[in-house]
């Protein structure tokens, strides 16, 4: 049986959408008979320290994150490069890569994708896919029952990769939902966004970290008027 490294890159520990996401295609893997599971959050130092340390004891190593400014949280590019001993030895694991963000379309992610199905390579390792999953941020509001099919999915996403070795591309469009938006529903959805309403949220977590007073700050005008 092989074994399973879940690594949790969202500086929200293990509250994050990530890891709601992760501890499903985990589930998935324990479900057909999948080895040893252990989930690891790089949030956490000890946590990320065995990370780099035992990176090379499983035999697959699923990351997940999610989509900070259109690439990775600062934390998994520290864990990426913290492997750099690892380039061209043996017995690297298989590594496949979960990416989730609270934009609606799945095509905001796709250029991170692109630099993760790189990333094993360049290590020597073999490359299991990537997870795609756009409106992340709907599953710290949604109540679990509401996500039933995507839990499902993500569970099979599990069991191929612990049968497989590798996620199936039909399975991995089911989870990444709406691509793009066709441009009237993109001219709405723009519309809908400058509503009050639309903004409540974000406005509630500028009040929330002291920063409202700034929120017209725009501190690189000047150097982009260059």
């Amino acid at each position: 049986m092989s074994s399973l490294l879940l690594l949790n890159g969202s500086p929200r520990g293990p509250r994050s959408n990530s890891m709601k996401m992760l501890s499903r295609v985990g589930e998935g893997w324990t479900d057909v008979g999948g080895g040893q599971a252990e989930t690891l959050h790089l949030a956490r130092l000890a946590d990320f320290e065995r990370a780099v340390a035992a990176y090379a004891d499983f035999d697959v190593v699923l990351l997940g994150m999610p989509l900070y400014t259109d690439a990775m949280p600062a934390l998994v590019k520290e864990w990426v490069e913290a492997l750099e001993p690892r380039v061209g030895v043996s017995g690297n694991p298989r590594m496949g890569f979960l990416v989730q963000s609270g934009f609606y379309e799945a095509l905001h992610s796709r250029p991170l994708e692109r630099y993760l199905a790189k990333l094993p390579a360049r290590l020597g390792s073999e490359y299991a896919g990537t997870i795609v999953r756009g409106s992340g941020e709907s599953l710290q509001a949604m109540p679990d029952e509401a996500n039933a099919k995507l839990w499902a999915r993500l569970r099979l996403l599990g069991g191929q990769l612990a049968s497989q070795g590798r996620f199936e591309q039909v399975v991995l469009s089911q989870v990444a939902g709406t691509e793009r938006l066709s441009p009237p529903l993109a001219a709405v959805a723009g519309a809908a966004c400058r509503t009050p309403a639309a903004q409540f949220y974000w406005n509630g977590r500028l009040k929330k970290n002291g920063v409202w007073g700034r929120r017209f700050d725009a501190p690189y005008a000047k150097e982009c008027a260059r």
